[in-house]
């Protein structure tokens, strides 16, 4: 039975109101808390792995301030198309350490509801509605990976590891553009480290090189504008002199 998950990644900035009430209370109070940071943009990407280790893509969505006003308007286009998937795994890389909560917090600020696949449910059976590969990787034991070092472990090109640090809130239309297709890439990063996984578990027919090149074509097929698009190209073609080299080799 095909597998399809929604890769999601969500952007944040620090509220300089809040820490400084927060400050008020407390002069310890750190930037890094999470009750002081807000969403100002959200991405997704889907993409589906069949029974014989097939790998196809679907919809690439971003959404961010600029376009919907605030993070209330950010997080109810985001969380209304998680819902209108509900029966989609969503995949995070540390979500339930970092993301979930902001997003939470915002739900609470905002009277909003968490789609289905975040909602806390003790005791629910069936699927795995949120994948956290971050808390994967980590396992039992105590050492967290960065998703950018893993990445760069896998082969991954630095220019594009690079890109993955947070970026500052945008102040023009210039810089949000940047920060849709930084969002968006994010989601791609994630889904090519997700088939690491799955190749690492055993996947029935899944091969890493050919499943990454549908994940990066199927991508530039949708955002061939991306500002990276250049460099995402150039990964593609590296993967498919590996997969010739390895047939070259064989013969």
């Amino acid at each position: 039975m095909a597998k399809t998950y929604i890769a999601l990644d969500a952007e944040f900035f620090w509220d300089r109101d809040l820490h400084e009430l927060h400050r008020a209370m407390d002069p310890a109070s750190q930037r890094r808390a999470v009750a002081v940071k807000r969403v100002m943009a959200a991405g997704v990407f889907q993409f589906t792995i069949d029974d014989e280790g097939r790998v196809s893509t679907g919809e690439i969505g971003s959404w961010s301030e600029r376009d919907w006003g605030d993070e209330e308007g950010v997080i109810r286009q985001a969380f209304d198309y998680l819902r209108s998937n509900e029966d989609k795994s969503v995949l995070t890389f540390g979500g339930l350490a970092v993301d979930i909560p902001i997003l939470l917090q915002a739900c609470m600020a905002h009277g909003l509801r968490l789609p289905p696949q975040l909602i806390d449910q003790p005791g629910r059976k069936g699927p795995r509605p949120h994948i956290d590969l971050g808390l994967m990787l980590k396992g039992g034991g105590r050492t967290w990976t960065h998703l950018s070092q893993l990445l760069l472990r896998m082969g991954v090109p630095f220019d594009l590891v690079a890109a993955k640090p947070s970026v500052p809130r945008p102040a023009s239309d210039a810089a949000w553009q940047n920060l849709r297709d930084h969002v968006e890439l994010d989601c791609l990063l994630l889904a090519i480290a997700k088939i690491g996984w799955l190749v690492a578990q055993g996947t029935n027919g899944l091969r890493l090189e050919p499943a990454i090149i549908a994940l990066v074509e199927g991508f530039l097929r949708r955002r061939p504008d991306h500002t990276l698009a250049g460099e995402l190209r150039t990964y593609a073609n590296s993967l498919h002199d590996v997969i010739a080299a390895g047939f070259e080799d064989a013969a």
